[in-house]
């Protein structure tokens, strides 16, 4: 199981544009390659090669040819591969294997049918060509008399030459041709030691090269490789300068690294007149730069091993950086504020980006959920007599008691805690997590999936948690080193997602699809991707994750909750019951039509025992006519089929679905971009002003339970917030809307029938032109399986199944719905009086949520409350506080722009902020939005 965050979650290694500036190619430690789209910085594909444990898939190289249509990417695995993918497809098309050490470099020369592959160790380089568009190829050419590894690889502009430079000292040109290889000349520029980077100049006459270790950049003849000139490095203290190039005209020359100015920000400085010129500087990362590329447009492209990339852009003012950066939490510099409960199970740590600032937060994984970090939890201790360790911080000799530890070669240890009774102690380094006793005898190590930022252990010495380079944060059992719990915290303080090893995982709204499963289909296919979504029928199991802290160890909290909830054992894992993947073989790419009708080919892949029961089809999130497979599967398992999509006059996404027994695959995604006519006015909310024959009609069902059968469930406000809801939605009517058909249900004309049958008429009644609300308000409860039910004014909570409203009865409404859907959710199974506010009580509704909100059911949901918290009313607010707020910003507090209109983006942002005040930052609501569903109005501001 890997992370999926939407970036890098590893140190960037290299990073390659084509030709004409519009694709960059990323690839990392992490095991993956990203397309990107140098227009929007939006990430566009993740590629993934065949990895295995340790470091079989780390990306260290990555190139993609001249015209885009190819990304090569090599680094560590067991043959020494080159994968060959097609960039628009993310399929992989050619494997070049066998190679005699880790890929360290690779280049495309400029017709792209040569590739130019340098080696770890003292293995040189290799040249391959193919005629084939890279379904094939063949070794043309190859040097191994090096005595290092190659650094640094360049084609120049013409082709007819190959730079390299080398960790041996030498830089060495060869001449190309007939796809042979010939050294031409070498030499050992006195600037540096271990020369990095290469860059010819736009007419080849000149050939820069940076270093690893020297602030210095040489520039020289290319033909010679005789010194040209130096450019200035006044005011570079020290560092490396190992990323060179120049911009597309010659004029400049650009270099960045390891350097550090006085912001403590990595630098890049582009030197006027080819390098003799005036210097100017930008700071543009927080850790090392490993890659430049200059565009045609002037912009200048880098990565960082933060991980991040962006590009610098010139402005009036001087130079605007666009920096995509990582998604992950930095746990440098955190080691007073990485503290821990006694019993290991919260948890407060710093939540910022790489670089940046924000608070200390913490994480009650018995709880699940966002707590405020106590005075009582502790940080770690490197001890005091009779146990102290020093020398721990980057050091590869650290000592207990002045007794060295002995580390792996190139290991630093990074991180030290010492067990509050003196019994052990844990120590983070670069590679590991060790644990030794009070002798120095180390009991346990781990492999670490970074580098161990901080470690910890528990008051009560049953926990090691470790906070590493990747944004997680894991839980081993401190007497085994067995891994119990794995902790992803998104740095926007909202999402979560926290696994166990063996696949069972709890998740916030909105971050299930933050971590998966990555599948090997054999070496010469790339590997599936399972968002934790996917799988969330059997291992979505938030009962079994809360238990882990007391039981100590995965399995024992497992019996335990199926115990509870009186489940069956399971012993499947994720890839026994596998969901279909659909993947797109035309058109590849961003779609540029002015038709109606956009035809795809595609292909689904199923397991033989599974085979695939249905297709769907959702343009902008909007359900399209359900479309059934004919014919049968080929001896893989796999279908083909054309399927004809309708897509409206204005830019739109297609998302195609395909659904097995097992469950429903993660969307195939094709961009269209419309280049016909577009009606007159497309700006949200106009159309309705203009023509009320063009605007859409609305559907609200909101049901609200104040009253119950039982008495002692009994609330004060929930039948108000229904109505106060639907009143605020119908005066819409005649504005955004041409129509608005409210039903209203609260208290006994809400029986379980009545709701019921309310669902039926939502889903009958909204067209594709319409939009469809449902509203809750009252209890809601989950059964000891984790299944959410809504409680009608029939409801028993001891007979869920005969009396409650099933989540999936919800579902299947809701995501049958032809036009947009919404669904508001406030309800919790508690009465009890809590201070003034009375509290809606505590139920798990992030599944439900999570459920609805997935991209295969196109529902945005808006819900009071995350996870366990409650949710609240008092008699100064009127209503509950999530009704209060949403009311409010429907009637015009939402409408920040001043522009009459209030989107469903808009309205989160207020409500969020408006329920925190209201509750002294108590209550959380929080909306999710199906990816495909483009902000949009739901109502407009009478002035």
């Amino acid at each position: 199981m890997r992370t999926s965050i939407g970036s890098h979650s590893a140190p960037i290694r290299a990073i390659d544009v084509d030709s004409g500036g519009r694709y960059a190619v990323t690839a990392a430690e992490d095991k993956t390659a990203g397309v990107w789209d140098l227009k929007s910085g939006k990430l566009l594909k993740v590629l993934r090669p065949p990895m295995g444990p340790g470091n079989d898939g780390k990306l260290y190289a990555a190139a993609i040819t001249p015209d885009g249509a190819m990304v090569a990417v090599g680094g560590w695995s067991a043959d020494n591969d080159v994968y060959l993918f097609d960039r628009a497809s993310g399929a992989l098309r050619h494997r070049i294997t066998g190679l005699p050490d880790v890929v360290t470099q690779l280049v495309f020369s400029p017709d792209g049918k040569t590739l130019a592959i340098g080696l770890w160790g003292v293995n040189g380089v290799r040249l391959f060509g193919s005629d084939s568009a890279w379904h094939s190829s063949r070794e043309t050419g190859s040097d191994n008399h090096y005595e290092g590894a190659v650094s640094g690889a360049k084609f120049s502009g013409d082709g007819a030459r190959l730079a390299l430079a080398s960790t041996d000292g030498l830089i060495r040109v060869y001449k190309v041709a007939q796809h042979s290889l010939t050294l031409m000349n070498s030499n050992r520029p006195a600037q540096g030691r271990q020369p990095f980077g290469v860059a010819w100049s736009a007419d080849d006459t000149l050939l820069a090269v940076g270093f690893s270790n020297s602030a210095s950049v040489s520039v020289l003849k290319a033909d010679t490789l005789e010194l040209a000139y130096v450019p200035s490095a006044a005011g570079i203290p020290g560092g490396g300068l190992n990323a060179v190039a120049w911009t597309r005209d010659g004029r400049e020359l650009l270099a960045a690294g390891t350097w550090r100015r006085t912001d403590h920000l990595n630098g890049i400085r582009r030197w006027q007149e080819r390098g003799t010129g005036a210097a100017n500087d930008e700071s543009i990362a927080s850790n090392s730069i490993v890659g430049i590329h200059a565009l045609p447009d002037r912009r200048v492209v880098y990565a960082s091993a933060e991980p991040a990339w962006g590009w610098l852009e010139s402005t009036p003012s001087g130079y605007a950086n666009h920096s995509f950066g990582s998604a992950l939490a930095d746990f440098r510099n955190a080691r007073d504020t990485f503290r821990l409960s006694r019993d290991g199970g919260a948890v407060a740590f710093p939540l910022h980006r790489n670089g940046g600032s924000g608070g200390v937060v913490g994480f009650d994984v018995v709880q699940l959920q966002w707590t405020t970090p106590q005075a009582q939890w502790k940080p770690s201790s490197a001890g005091k007599a009779p146990m102290v360790v020093a020398d721990w911080f980057e050091s590869t000799m650290p000592t207990m008691n002045q007794r060295r530890i002995v580390l792996n070669e190139a290991e630093l240890s990074m991180t030290v805690a010492v067990a509050p009774n003196n019994a052990g102690f844990a120590l983070g380094t670069s590679q590991h997590v060790r644990y030794y006793n009070a002798n120095r005898k180390e009991l346990w190590r781990v492999a670490a999936p970074g580098t161990t930022w901080q470690v910890n252990i528990s008051e009560n010495g049953r926990w090691v948690v470790a906070a590493f380079s990747d944004g997680t944060l894991h839980w081993y059992a401190a007497q085994d080193g067995s891994e119990q719990l794995i902790l992803y915290a998104h740095p926007d303080g909202r999402r979560w997602v926290l696994w166990s090893p063996s696949g069972y995982f709890a998740a916030g709204p909105g971050s299930e699809d933050l971590m998966g499963w990555h599948l090997n289909r054999g070496k010469d296919l790339a590997a599936d991707f399972f968002p934790a979504s996917r799988f969330r029928g059997n291992f979505y199991r938030p009962d079994v994750i809360a238990k882990v802290i007391e039981m100590g160890d995965i399995q024992q909290a497992v019996r335990l909750a199926d115990a509870d909830a009186d489940r069956k054992p399971r012993t499947e894992v994720a890839g026994v019951a596998l969901p279909p993947v659909v993947e797109i073989l035309a058109p590849l790419g961003e779609v540029s039509t002015s038709k109606a009708d956009v035809t795809l080919r595609l292909v689904i892949r199923s397991p033989n025992d599974a085979p695939v029961l249905s297709v769907r089809v959702r343009v902008n999130g909007l359900l399209q006519p359900e479309t059934r497979l004919a014919g049968s599967p080929d001896t893989s398992g796999a279908f083909g089929r054309e399927i004809t999509v309708k897509v409206p006059a204005d830019d739109s996404e297609i998302q195609v679905f395909a659904e097995n027994r097992n469950g429903v695959s993660t969307p195939a995604v094709v961009p269209v971009k419309w280049s016909g006519a577009r009606p007159r006015d497309t700006t949200p909310g106009n159309s309705a002003r203009n023509d009320l024959s063009l605007a859409p009609k609305l559907y609200l069902l909101a049901v609200g339970m104040s009253k119950y059968r039982n008495a002692s469930y009994n609330l004060d406000f929930a039948a108000k917030d229904a109505a106060d809801f639907s009143e605020a939605m119908a005066l819409q009517k005649g504005s955004l809307y041409r129509d608005v058909e409210v039903k209203v249900l609260t208290d006994g004309k809400a029986t379980k029938d009545d709701v019921l049958d309310g669902l039926e008429w939502l889903k009958r009644e909204v067209t594709s032109r319409d939009v469809g609300i449902l509203f809750l308000a009252g209890h809601g409860l989950n059964d000891n399986a984790g299944n959410y039910f809504f409680l009608p004014y029939d409801g028993n909570p001891e007979q869920l199944l005969r009396t409650g409203v099933a989540q999936n009865d919800i579902k299947l409404a809701l995501n049958s719905i032809a036009g947009k859907a919404l669904f508001f959710i406030d309800s919790c199974h508690s009465g009890n009086a809590l201070g003034t506010a009375k509290t809606r009580g505590v139920v798990d509704v992030n599944a439900v949520v999570n459920e609805l909100a997935s991209a295969e059911n196109g529902v945005i949901v808006f819900a009071a409350s995350t996870g366990r918290q409650f949710s609240r009313e008092a008699p100064e607010w009127g209503n509950g506080a999530f009704t209060k707020a949403v009311v409010e910003g429907l009637t015009g507090k939402a409408d920040f722009r001043k522009t009459g209109i209030v989107t469903h983006k808009a309205l989160d942002f207020y409500v969020a902020e408006r329920v925190k005040e209201l509750t002294n930052g108590q209550q959380s609501p929080v909306s999710i939005t199906p990816s495909g569903i483009s902000d949009f109005p739901i109502a407009l501001v009478k002035r």
